[in-house]
């Protein structure tokens, strides 16, 4: 039985120095470690196949590149919207309540006008967000202590933009009544005494400024992984079919797991990279902050790779084509991105879809980002993310390993 297993394991390496002749001075010691394990030149057929292909760039210059790009872009702080300002008559109360969204980062007043029937035009023109018009009376009502209206008017194509404008705005000029209000107070006070006043204290934890790049940013994190990890797994196992080196293997002794092993160790290692440098990347380039363990992020991080890779070698046994296999795995991720709660948030998906998000990896992903970077969160505390995702990535491995024993059988 001995003899049988040595010869076939001679016939493995045979057929790996027929890939890949090996120089005369190299010495025979790797051979027989080989000879014993023949899934590490499936790794060093992968590893070299990553190198003479160019892939090397795809999987370490892309994701760095991604990051940096879709960090700045994935944010949801609205800051200098283009805003009109309607001072039907000049007044000291107006211009006051005017340098206040002068004043203000979140608006970048462009017009200053007299004219109500301007505001058409530049609204209508996307010239402007969002117009304030404050009446002609505005200053006398003021002294009178009567009510005065203020009317906020908001083009609503930018839904997203447009609710958050409207609301700082609303902010804006309720902060402005509130300091009209407590200057008549002042003035009043040696008649009525003392009020008494509800002062509201305000306590944000783990994200103090309240910057959108804080929970953003390592969502594109995990966003980034999912795509390398599936494309490229799925891309390079069917590109082995393609080239047919795929039914040369099937004749060898290696078995259907040593191959998968062996194709997907190398994509492991550079995903573990890749999360380093993104890392790294979020700290000094982005300024946010890890409040956990970094070793913990790559433990867990380990468990997502798992399961995305199991997907792409699901994806490839499918495929046919390298492009096949790029729009499967875009047919896959893009549910994941937008279902994950990393774009719009779970709580608002009707049941069915709530259902199916809690069911995709990249949501608890996100769980175990946010809590290690924001709340310094253990194993203990994300134990049911973690076991989420060791679930999906075992189911979707063996039903790729049976369906992968079919495409090779």
């Amino acid at each position: 039985m001995s003899c049988i297993r040595k010869r076939c394991c001679c016939l493995c390496l045979d057929y790996f120095l027929w890939l890949h002749p090996r120089k005369d001075s190299e010495n025979t010691c790797e051979a027989e470690i080989t000879m014993k394990h023949p899934i590490f030149y499936m790794i060093k057929k992968e590893m070299t196949e990553i190198k003479r292909t160019g892939m090397i760039k795809m999987l370490i210059v892309a994701p760095i590149i991604q990051m940096i790009i879709f960090g700045y872009v994935a944010t949801t702080d609205i800051k200098h919207v283009s805003t009109a300002i309607c001072i039907e008559k000049p007044s000291a109360q107006a211009r006051g309540l005017a340098d206040k969204f002068i004043n203000s980062e979140y608006f970048n007043v462009k017009y200053v006008i007299n004219n109500p029937e301007e505001i058409d035009e530049i609204l209508g023109k996307s010239k402007a967000l969002i117009a304030i018009r404050i009446p002609g009376d505005f200053d006398t009502l003021i002294k009178k202590g009567r009510p005065v209206k203020v009317q906020v008017i908001i083009d609503g194509s930018d839904s997203n933009a447009s609710l958050i404008s409207m609301n700082r705005a609303s902010s804006i000029i309720q902060g402005f009544s509130a300091d009209v209000f407590a200057e008549k107070m002042e003035i009043m006070k040696p008649l009525i005494g003392n009020l008494p006043e509800i002062k509201l204290e305000e306590r944000v934890w783990y994200n103090p400024e309240l910057k959108s790049a804080q929970t953003m940013v390592p969502g594109v994190m995990g966003m980034i992984l999912m795509i390398i990890t599936i494309i490229i797994t799925a891309v390079s196992i069917v590109r082995e079919k393609e080239n047919g080196n795929i039914e040369q293997l099937v004749v060898t002794p290696i078995k259907p797991m040593e191959i998968i092993t062996g194709k997907t160790v190398p994509y492991i290692i550079f995903a573990l990279i890749d999360i380093v440098l993104i890392t790294v990347l979020c700290l000094l380039l982005f300024r946010i902050s890890l409040e956990g363990s970094f070793i913990l992020l790559l433990t867990l991080s380990m468990f997502m790779i798992f399961a995305n890779l199991g997907l792409g070698i699901l994806i490839s046994t499918v495929s046919s084509t390298q492009q096949q296999a790029m729009l499967t795995s875009m047919f896959f991720i893009v549910p994941n991105i937008l279902l994950s709660g990393f774009i719009f948030p779970i709580n608002n998906m009707p049941a069915a879809l709530q259902f199916i998000a809690y069911g995709l990896p990249l949501t608890h992903y996100n769980v175990i980002l946010k809590g290690i970077f924001l709340k310094d969160l253990g194993f203990m505390e994300l134990l049911p993310q973690t076991l989420a995702l060791i679930a999906f990535g075992g189911i979707i491995f063996a039903i790729a390993i049976k369906q992968f024993k079919k495409t090779v059988s």
